[in-house]
């Protein structure tokens, strides 16, 4: 009798055409098993290959369909494949699938776009063979990127030819064309906006907006991030109302993903400022601008944004603008916009001293003076006054309204003054502590002694001051100005505490005010001494470490107020002793040297104080006691 491994051991030889006889023989027997099945679904597998290779189509669609009815009951994704790719090779055109999934598995993609495009032409255009085509025009395109002259052309035609594949997206194939596209248009080779729009952003996924990271901890914006940021930037330059309402929705999504993104905030202020809501940019520009204050171009937008309306504080940002450094070739245009303005005013020499400016650049570039400078110079007025020797004074006379503007939205802070340090190695550059106001402690903050514009102040006094945290955690303050009050620290408060740790090796107290609040006091900074559970009176400040926030003592002293009973109580209850360790029924823990100190034993009734303890290794609160007596008289 014929068995299934006979039927193996002939395929292995080549023997397809007997091995296959030998295999109906066994399903053709009255109880073929599992391994009869799968020798005759390998037989047919290996006929359909051959055959289909050979171009032999008279038995092919007779295979098909006894490799079809074969049933076997345990999951062989091998066979399973197999089966798959066998079956497809008898279908119309099938031979050609094959070929171009073996040219692409090879890396030959050009060979394998050829297949699949005369598969598309014989009608074979399901969604498979425009998916695979696809794939392979995009694995072109890459190879085609990768190298060092691009054939720009052929890669725009990948593109376009993608895109009327019509293939289901979103998806990650949809996603990588985004991804040339964006290559593309960062050298300039292609429109952005008018890929975009084919492309449709609203198809951008979850995964495109997720940061690159390197192996190295770098990190390089999202695909979305930097799409929409092209793509605004080309709405921006096209200047038309329905590229930059296209745009706007996309900024808006982009600007809530990527809140740390200032050039987004840029663009969005522009593309506003393009549609005509000015009041609607200047919030965008303003967040811009406090972010980039050393930057001449922020200082400018505002100027534009606000020359419509508001001439005087548009005169003040461009003063402002060309008070920080930049070199003549970027601020050609700035000049310009304020050489107007200053025309307009009657000032003369200044606006003279601007366009010479301007003029005496575009010569050193070789460059062709604006049609506007032209005009300019060409007028009476130019002939008549000389330029002033520099600018720079006009332009501190100037800036003051432009510095109220950029802080003009942001709300007075309380605070008081702290005093100056300095970084060993940086003691040129001194610091200065600043407390903020808060609706708990005092937020201490540091910035550059040279930022202090008030003079005639001491440790203490009572300041308020316009400024925000960056995106890097740092605080920059833009406006300090005096307040008044009565008293000196008045933005701190007093909080009740309890010393719960007396260290005299390392001449510091531990105190603890709540679960969240607590700190350390050197003894060189109390008055008097302190024991252990007594209660403190302190005034605190909260500053920011990579360990989380931490809290410095301004003040210590003795009271008489009570802590609350969160943090220290006292209690009278039964006592457990176990290896000198005692334990009262909720739960105090009383150390053995109280235990043995005050003789207390097992089961007595004990009266005493306890605070509230923190277990690090168990990471978690509990209550020890600090004195216990036992109550029970013998």
């Amino acid at each position: 009798m014929t068995s299934s491994k006979e039927v193996f051991a002939k395929r292995r030889e080549g023997q397809l055409d007997e091995a296959y006889r030998m295999a109906l023989q066994l399903m053709n027997s009255p109880n073929p098993d599992e391994w009869d099945t799968r020798a005759f679904g390998w037989c047919l597998i290996d006929l359909i290959k051959r055959d289909a290779r050979a171009e032999r189509v008279k038995d092919l669609d007779h295979y098909r369909q006894q490799l079809e009815a074969i049933d076997i009951p345990i999951v062989d994704e091998v066979f399973a494949t197999q089966r798959e790719q066998a079956i497809l090779l008898c279908k119309p055109n099938g031979l050609l699938v094959s070929k171009a999934k073996q040219a692409s598995k090879s890396g030959r993609h050009s060979e394998a776009v050829y297949i699949y495009r005369q598969l598309l032409r014989a009608g074979e255009d399901g969604t498979d063979n425009r998916t695979s085509l696809g794939w392979e025009l995009y694995k072109l395109s890459k190879e085609l990127m990768a190298k060092k002259s691009i054939d720009i052309l052929a890669v725009k035609r990948n593109l376009n030819e993608y895109l009327n594949l019509n293939i289901g997206r979103p998806s990650l194939l949809h996603s990588c064309f985004l991804q040339v596209a964006s290559k593309l248009a960062g050298e300039e080779k292609i429109n952005m906006l008018a890929f975009s729009q084919f492309w449709n952003l609203e198809f951008l996924r979850a995964e495109d907006w997720h940061k690159f990271v390197t192996d190295d901890g770098k990190e390089f914006p999202s695909l979305a991030e930097k799409v929409i940021q092209q793509v605004s930037k080309g709405a921006i330059n096209k200047n038309d109302n329905f590229s930059l309402s296209y745009v706007l929705p996309h900024l808006d999504r982009a600007i809530v993903e990527c809140p740390e993104n200032v050039w987004l905030l840029l663009n969005k202020a522009k593309v506003l400022l393009a549609l005509g809501r000015n009041n609607d940019a200047l919030n965008f520009a303003l967040d811009v601008t406090r972010a980039k204050t050393n930057d001449y171009w922020a200082w400018s937008l505002l100027g534009d944004i606000c020359a419509d309306s508001e001439i005087n504080t548009s005169l003040s940002c461009y003063c402002k603008s060309l008070l920080c450094y930049a070199d003549d070739k970027f601020t050609g245009k700035v000049r310009i916009k304020l050489a107007k303005l200053l025309i307009n005013n009657g000032d003369f020499s200044e606006a003279k001293y601007e366009l010479n400016r301007v003029i005496a650049n575009k010569e050193k570039e070789c460059l062709k003076l604006p049609a506007e400078v032209v005009h300019m110079s060409a007028q009476p007025w130019y002939l008549e006054v000389s330029p002033t020797s520099s600018n720079d004074a006009y332009y501190r006379r100037n800036a003051q309204e432009a510095e109220m503007l950029l802080v003009s939205q942001l709300p007075w802070i309380d605070g008081n003054v702290g005093d100056v340090f300095v970084i060993p190695g940086k003691e040129n550059r001194p610091k200065r502590k600043l407390f903020l106001k808060t609706l708990s402690e005092p937020k201490e903050v540091v910035i550059q002694e040279s930022k202090m514009q008030l003079s005639d102040v001491v440790v203490g006094d009572a300041i308020r001051l316009k400024g925000e945290f960056n995106s890097q955690g740092v605080f920059q303050v833009y406006v300090i100005d005096k307040r008044e009050s009565n008293e000196s620290w008045d933005v701190f408060f007093e909080r009740i505490g309890v010393v719960d740790h007396v260290n005299n090796h390392k001449q510091l107290i531990h105190f603890i005010v709540d679960r969240k609040v607590d700190g350390v006091i050197h003894f060189s900074d109390l008055s008097s001494v302190f024991s252990e559970g007594e209660a403190i009176s302190v005034n605190l400040s909260v500053y920011t470490t990579r360990q989380g926030a931490r809290y410095r003592v301004l003040r210590a002293d003795h009271t008489d107020k009570e802590p609350d009973s969160s943090i220290r109580k006292s209690f009278r209850e039964n006592v457990r002793i176990s290896n000198g360790m005692g334990f009262t029924k909720t739960d105090i823990f009383i150390p053995p040297p109280i235990i043995s100190k005050n003789n207390i034993e097992d089961d007595d009734v004990v009266s005493g104080v306890a605070l509230i303890n923190y277990n690090k290794k168990r990471d978690s609160w509990g209550w020890k006691a600090i004195s216990a007596t036992s109550d029970n008289v013998e």
